[in-house]
């Protein structure tokens, strides 16, 4: 009789866990969660491997915290005597520790690794900032002891008190837009309050501050400019539409004619059979009030945009202006506020001239009544009706018309205007980080009770688009040095000439490994086998 067991295979959907794994492993991620959080012994799965799981999950599917314990167990992450240890409770009260550390360390010590590990060039650093919406039922979180307190705002900018929400700002590098640092704000702060302290963390963490630091208008206030200038940085930034440069360069451009450069030509992007997007920079002679550098900066693409939206808004003011002007009205006074209110709505007020014409229509009534004979008295009555004359103001819209495509940088760099331009036109980089956020991460609806384990979570979120910039940065650079234009990972073998880190994921989501095993031992593994790219 035969005793001998039979062979089982035992299949594991590993996924791209083992991509994401290589990466945390070289960010040393596991070691500096041991150093920064608090562990305890007593712990049947160590903090430091929770968090670890939990980022991994966010990078791959995001599943409920309720549910990452089967997630894990499916992937092979967790062992399935330690699958039951790894729940929602666990996870909380991991994101507790998260919350108590000392995370600007723990985030310093994650991005310096990575720049020494990855040479990622942070020369240029890029900065802005988004909102998150937060749902569910926010517990008191003051008995939350030596803690600080979380940063979230009971009034959303959507004016809904139900609806909370936190302003999470973001910090990119110029080279691959990897995150190098992250802060989440009070919903209602406005980020011209935080570009000193944000470029005060970016000088500690990369040790100098001759980096360059782009940002938008709202970096541009006189007294965080003069205070980076004056520690020895660099910065870009837009003027924003209120200062007083503008209005006069509006009005020099009137009957100036400025030498325009062409600096920057980008392809069409609505249209591949369009014309290239062209853009033109002109060096002002004159400083900024603060005695900076404005660069004039005229864009194809903006001034076609400027010309339709003028024309559109135009547009609709005539079509009800028409209206209102067709018929005959009773009241003056309501009728030139319906007129304030059209120019208003569509901030027209500028393009047009109107008035208000009276028209007197007599007639006569008999003042007895009865039927009228030759000795009846009439009486005179003047009726009076309001009826609304316009014109357009062709000189006011031709003086706008100017200034189309038009835009000012100010900045105290001294390198070409095309230079400074190509650098500040790196930010849309750093935008789509914030559209992968919600999107691709679907970062809300945040379901947790306190505000200090999303601030906790969001912590992982930042270090989970950390990983993945740097494989989607490691495969372009791959690229650049095969020299490949593209690579065939879309449906259908089709092209891809920018790979997102998602995409790339997404490639090995059914990647399995298969065990073979005899009396419980592993007597050998088997993976799947890849296709060439």
């Amino acid at each position: 009789m035969n005793t001998t067991t039979p062979f089982s295979i035992r299949s594991v959907r590993m996924g791209a866990v083992p991509i994401i794994q290589q990466i945390i492993a070289s960010l040393g991620l596991e070691g500096i969660f041991r150093e920064h959080v608090k562990h305890d012994s007593r712990d049947k799965l160590p903090v430091s491997k929770v968090l670890v799981r939990v980022l991994c999950n966010i990078i791959l599917e995001r599943y409920p915290l309720y549910k990452m314990g089967h997630w894990a167990l499916q992937r092979g992450m967790v062992a399935e005597d330690k699958a039951d240890c790894f729940n929602d409770d666990r996870i909380g009260r991991a994101l507790d520790r998260l919350f108590i550390a000392d995370r600007a360390a723990l985030i310093g010590a994650v991005t310096v690794k990575a720049i020494n590990t990855f040479s990622i060039d942070t020369s240029r650093i890029h900065n802005d900032s988004t909102s998150i919406k937060l749902f569910g039922d926010y517990a008191d979180y003051e008995e939350v002891k030596n803690a600080a307190k979380p940063a979230y705002s009971k009034n959303s900018k959507d004016h809904r008190p139900d609806l909370k929400q936190v302003v999470f700002s973001l910090s990119v590098a110029g080279d691959g837009a990897v995150p190098l640092y992250f802060k989440v704000w009070d919903g209602n702060t406005t980020d011209d309050t935080t570009h000193l302290s944000n470029w005060m963390s970016l000088r500690t963490l990369v040790g100098h501050a001759k980096f360059i630091y782009v940002a938008d208008c709202k970096l541009c206030v006189r007294d965080t400019m003069l205070f980076i200038d004056a520690e020895g940085g660099i910065f870009i930034t837009v003027m924003p539409e209120t200062r007083s440069e503008i209005k006069r360069f509006q009005q020099w451009v009137q009957t100036g004619n400025p030498e325009w450069q062409e600096a920057l030509r980008l392809p069409n992007t609505h249209d591949k059979d369009g014309p290239p997007r062209l853009f033109w920079t002109y060096d002002s002679p004159f400083l900024s009030s603060e005695g900076f550098r404005v660069i004039w900066v005229k864009s194809s693409a903006k001034q076609f945009e400027d010309d339709q939206r003028r024309t559109q808004r135009i547009e609709r003011s005539e079509e009800a202006l028409a209206g209102l002007s067709a018929k005959a009205h009773k009241n003056r006074d309501r009728l030139e506020k319906t007129v304030a209110g059209i120019l208003q709505k569509y901030n027209t007020e500028n393009y047009f001239d109107y008035q208000i014409v009276n028209d007197v229509e007599e007639t006569f009534k008999q003042q007895q009544r009865g039927r009228p004979t030759e000795n009846t008295t009439f009486r005179r009555v003047e009726t009076v009706t309001y009826r609304l004359s316009w014109c357009q103001k062709p000189d006011t819209i031709q003086y706008d018309a100017r200034y189309d495509g038009i835009f000012p940088l100010i900045t105290n760099h001294t390198a070409p205007a095309a230079e400074i331009l190509q650098s500040y036109k790196y930010q849309p980089y750093l935008e789509k980080r914030h559209e992968q956020l919600k999107s691709v991460y679907n970062v809300a609806p945040v379901f947790l009770r306190n505000p200090q384990r999303i601030e906790a979570l969001l912590l992982l979120y930042f270090l989970g688009m950390l990983v993945t910039s740097l494989i989607e940065r490691k495969v372009r650079k791959e690229m650049e040095k095969r020299e490949l234009p593209s690579i065939p990972i879309y449906p259908e073998n089709r092209p891809c000439k920018s790979p997102t880190a998602d995409k790339l994921i997404g490639l090995f989501s059914d990647v399995r490994l298969q065990y073979i095993c005899q009396n419980g031992v592993v007597l050998q593994t088997v993976p799947d086998e890849f296709s060439k790219v």
